[in-house]
């Protein structure tokens, strides 16, 4: 699903990521991997530019998405108003990719790791199609 969706988009390319090697200046992991090894903590406003001073064979900068925001109504957790329809993965993505194109500009390679992301799930059809989306938008900006 992902290397269909993804082959079809001029600036990316679809790395399987069995072989090992990282090809990118940037790379995308959610917090709950990154923040033990690099720092942070959970924020819902932005995504959070992290250095990586590890020499862990990852690049030299690790981006945490941002999550969703979120409102408590009658005790249940449910997005907020003005994120209705969004889904989790498009907000999280868009707004790596702009945090990315604020800080390094627009020539650098991102790597969206999609273990480390939470979005490798093969019976998942709606996490790729948002991501493809927000890819998209932001090349579209």
């Amino acid at each position: 699903m992902w290397s269909r969706l993804l082959s079809k988009m001029p600036s990316v390319e679809f790395i399987d990521g069995s072989t090992g090697s990282i090809h990118a200046d940037v790379f995308v992991m959610s917090g709950v991997w990154a923040f033990d090894r690099y720092g942070g903590s959970p924020k819902r406003e932005e995504a959070q530019i992290l250095p990586n001073a590890r020499d862990d064979g990852l690049p030299d900068w690790i981006i945490v998405p941002p999550f969703l925001p979120v409102v408590e109504v009658n005790g249940e957790v449910q997005a907020g108003e003005e994120f209705k329809g969004v889904s989790p993965a498009y907000h999280a993505v868009i707004n790596s990719l702009r945090a990315v194109r604020r800080e390094f500009g627009v020539s650098v390679g991102v790597e969206l790791h999609l273990p480390l992301l939470g979005m490798d799930d093969p019976s998942d059809e709606s996490t790729p199609a948002s991501v493809t989306r927000a890819i998209d938008d932001f090349l579209n900006d």
